[in-house]
């Protein structure tokens, strides 16, 4: 009867260890999954924040994992991704100054606009002769009253084909060639080149002809 009672409480105290031991581990168990969980969460939030960062226009952005698990190697492979994007934007950059230097570097002036008639962008001439134009966004229709340039853009707008005009209303005084292109994004660019002075020249030649016509014949009706 004395043994039985001493395996009893022996067995008490093994299945009190046992379940202290099991309640111990659970709480540690427990403890580690939410540390594990919360760290994950937060290297998941990174990688978010990341992608509003980038979809943002910050190509700068890097999440930085250092972990060599299945999280790390996305974030290192969306690192070199954001590198790459980077590179290519800073290059598209460099494209555009250099593209609008040379615009602005033009006698001419030109516009661009979308297909639905917005303008895009135009360079330094076009802001000097028709400021309203510089605006982005905005109608040309609204900016520029001239019907040949609006005849001629829509043309190349609805029809796809360059079109040709004469515009005379843009500037009090001056005339100019106007020579609008369909562009891939199906939008179009239209180009003026002052001929003012060319046609003042050709009228001066013209009307020195025509005068020295007259004397000549004058005379030569006398004789």
């Amino acid at each position: 009867s004395s043994d039985l009672m001493q395996q009893a409480a022996a067995l008490h105290i093994l299945r009190r260890d046992l379940l202290t031991a099991s309640l111990i581990s659970l709480i540690l168990a427990t403890l580690a999954s939410a540390w594990l969980a919360h760290r994950i969460a937060g290297r998941l939030r990174n990688i978010v924040d990341f992608s509003g960062r980038i979809a943002s226009g910050d190509f700068t952005a890097r999440i930085e994992e250092n972990d060599s698990d299945e999280i790390g190697e996305v974030a290192r492979a969306l690192d070199a991704t954001a590198s790459r994007l980077e590179q290519s934007f800073r290059a598209v950059e460099a494209k555009q100054r250099e593209l609008t230097a040379l615009l602005d570097s033009m006698q001419e002036a030109v516009v661009a606009v979308n297909a639905a008639g917005q303008v895009s962008w135009s360079n330094a001439v076009m802001h000097r002769i028709a400021p309203g134009a510089a605006r982005a966004g905005k109608s040309l229709v609204v900016s520029i009253r001239d019907p040949e340039i609006l005849n001629c853009i829509d043309v190349a707008l609805r029809e796809r084909r360059i079109a040709m005009g004469r515009a005379i209303s843009v500037v009090p005084g001056r005339a100019f060639e106007v020579s609008a292109a369909p562009t891939p994004d199906g939008g179009a660019v239209a180009v003026l080149h002052d001929v003012t002075e060319i046609e003042r020249a050709e009228k001066s030649r013209r009307d020195f002809v025509a005068n020295v016509s007259h004397e000549l014949r004058t005379p030569l009706t006398s004789i």
